[in-house]
């Protein structure tokens, strides 16, 4: 059995509120993300995407603080 193409994910959030939750995914784990002014040192090795709509967020981002990315 051949399995279907995976889609495309989107290049601009169609949610209602775009970008309102942004997720990166660092070694298996989902990791919280928020835009940013400047890219914080995930953003030079991970992408940021809508927690929704899967779009790949653009803009400089870093992960949320407080989180625990060990295993």
């Amino acid at each position: 059995m051949n399995k279907p193409a995976p889609q495309p994910r989107p290049d601009t959030c169609t949610c209602s509120r775009p970008w309102a939750e942004l997720i990166t995914v660092i070694e298996g784990r989902r990791l919280a993300a928020r835009p940013a002014e400047s890219l914080g040192p995930a953003a030079a090795l991970y992408q940021a995407r809508c927690a929704s709509c899967g779009a790949t967020y653009q803009g400089p981002w870093r992960l949320v603080p407080g989180q625990t990315r060990a295993a």
